[in-house]
C-alpha cells in the first residue's frame, strides 16, 4: 500500500510539472487536463485518492444583461440631453455573441435663436467574434446594424433677415427613421463572480433615413452627432451574467 501510494504522489508530481499548473481546488479544469496528460504519457492515475470528490464544470451558455453608464455621465454633463441603454449578450459558445443594445434619448434645447424638442428610440442588434481564450473575458471585435425611431419639433425659431427684419416661427412635430452600421471593439472583464464592466469602442456609418428639409441634423439617438455621415463613439458599461452550467465528475471522463 505504501509502495503505491507513493506512486501516485510521485506521478502526481510529475504530471504537474509536464502540464505547468499548480495544484488548484475543485471546480478548475486541472484536473481534466492531468487525466488527458497521464493518458497521452501511459501513467496510471487513481482518481478516487489523487483527487477526491473532484468535479468538473464546464460553462456552456450565460445570458449578460447591463446597463450604460456613459449615457447618464454625458447627461449630467449636458442637462438638455436625457439618455438610457440597456444592452444583453448571449454566448453561443467560448468565441460567438449575439448582442443587442437598445434605449431612448430626449433634448430640450434653449438657444437664443431657437427651442428644439427631439425624443426616440433606438436599437442596435449584431454579433461579437472574441480573440480571448479566457471565456470569462472578452476581448473582441463586432458588428451592429442600428435603427433610430425619433420625432423633432420647435415651438420657436427667431431669424434676422436683412430686408424683412426679424422673423419668428415654429416648426411642428415630425417623424424621423435613421439606419446605421457599426463596427465596434468590445472589451469586457470579471471583477466580482458573474459582474462585469465592460468598454466599447464603435465606428459608425449612416445608411438611409429620412432627412429633415428644414434644418440640419444636429442628434440622432443612439448614433449621436448627425451633422456628418460618420461618427466615433465610446461606451462604458456595467453587466451581470446568468450563467448555465454543465457539471461532470471525473470518473465520467475516462
Amino acid at each position: 500500500m505504501m509502495i503505491r501510494t507513493s506512486g501516485y504522489i510521485i506521478s502526481s508530481i510529475l504530471l504537474l510539472l509536464l502540464t505547468g499548473h499548480e495544484a488548484v481546488p475543485a471546480g478548475t479544469r486541472t484536473a481534466r487536463e492531468i487525466i488527458i496528460q497521464a493518458d497521452i504519457l501511459n501513467i496510471s492515475v487513481d482518481t478516487d485518492h489523487f483527487i477526491p470528490a473532484i468535479l468538473d464544470t464546464t460553462l456552456k451558455a450565460g445570458i449578460r444583461f447591463g446597463f450604460n453608464l456613459a449615457r447618464p455621465f454625458l447627461s449630467a454633463l449636458d442637462p438638455s440631453t436625457f439618455e438610457l441603454e440597456a444592452v444583453a449578450d448571449m454566448n453561443l459558445g467560448p468565441k460567438y455573441f449575439a448582442v443587442a443594445e437598445a434605449g431612448l434619448a430626449r433634448r430640450n434645447l434653449k438657444e437664443p435663436t431657437y427651442h428644439l424638442r427631439e425624443n426616440g428610440i433606438f436599437i442596435r442588434m449584431g454579433a461579437d467574434n472574441n480573440f480571448y481564450r479566457q471565456f470569462n473575458d472578452v476581448i473582441a471585435v463586432g458588428a451592429r446594424l442600428g435603427f433610430s425611431l425619433y420625432d423633432r419639433a420647435a415651438p420657436s425659431i427667431i431669424a434676422d433677415g436683412d430686408y424683412w427684419g426679424e422673423y419668428s416661427g415654429s416648426l411642428s412635430q415630425d417623424t424621423f427613421f435613421k439606419q446605421w452600421a457599426e463596427v465596434v471593439f468590445v472589451l469586457k472583464t470579471e471583477i466580482f463572480r458573474n459582474v462585469y464592466l465592460g468598454w466599447n469602442l464603435r465606428g459608425k456609418v449612416l445608411l438611409f433615413g429620412r432627412e429633415d428639409r428644414h434644418m440640419q441634423e444636429r442628434y440622432i439617438p443612439g448614433f449621436g452627432i448627425g451633422e456628418t455621415n460618420s461618427n466615433l463613439g465610446f461606451d462604458f458599461y456595467i453587466y451581470y451574467r446568468f450563467p448555465v452550467r454543465t457539471i461532470n465528475r471525473l470518473q465520467n471522463l475516462k
